[in-house]
């Protein structure tokens, strides 16, 4: 739907306005004898919302996702930095899907690289009993590095932990185990 603005918008020169009212606009104070900038600032705000997640299984959480859109990751990362205590966990039908056509990030790299615990449908049983029992365990998978990407060197991964990753195989840990 905002596929044209958005190309536009990504297309602009800096100080070029969105549109033709904000360059009346700008005109008008130039007139007028200030000198304004134009997008010289911006600032975080808050939404309040209320999220719902899937299923409850005892005091855990679990949000399942097929298709996983932008707006739905920040949303469902925003309620993971807001309730740091909340026992939460996304369960991925395609952990290795990409972000979007233009994208070399998965979800589950994304996911690893924003600390939010995640897991591969069929749910393992042995990792939905260990957040019942109290932990907090996850999957990881490499999070690829700027040398990596750029093809010099050798291909060097990283986990967002101190665990040991092995090529793309996801592995799981227990943060505190160790």
């Amino acid at each position: 739907m905002l596929e044209k603005f958005n190309r536009w918008n990504r297309q602009r020169k800096d100080k070029e306005h969105r549109s033709g009212l904000e360059d009346q606009v700008e005109d008008a104070l130039r007139k007028q004898g200030f000198n304004p900038e134009y997008e010289k600032e911006s600032f975080p705000y808050i939404l309040h919302r209320k999220y719902k997640p899937d299923f409850k299984i005892g005091d855990v959480h679990v949000e399942v996702k097929g298709w996983w859109q932008s707006s739905d990751r920040q949303k469902f990362l925003s309620v993971v930095i807001n309730n740091p205590d909340l026992k939460i966990f996304v369960a991925l039908q395609r952990p290795h899907q990409t972000l979007n056509k233009k994208s070399k990030t998965s979800y589950a790299q994304w996911a690893t690289k924003n600390g939010i615990a995640w897991c591969p449908i069929p749910i393992p049983k042995e990792f939905l009993d260990q957040w019942l029992a109290g932990q907090r365990p996850t999957f990881h998978v490499p999070v690829k590095t700027a040398k990596a990407r750029t093809g010099r060197g050798n291909t060097k991964t990283e986990a967002s932990t101190a665990s040991s990753v092995k090529g793309d195989r996801i592995q799981m840990e227990i943060p505190g185990s160790k």
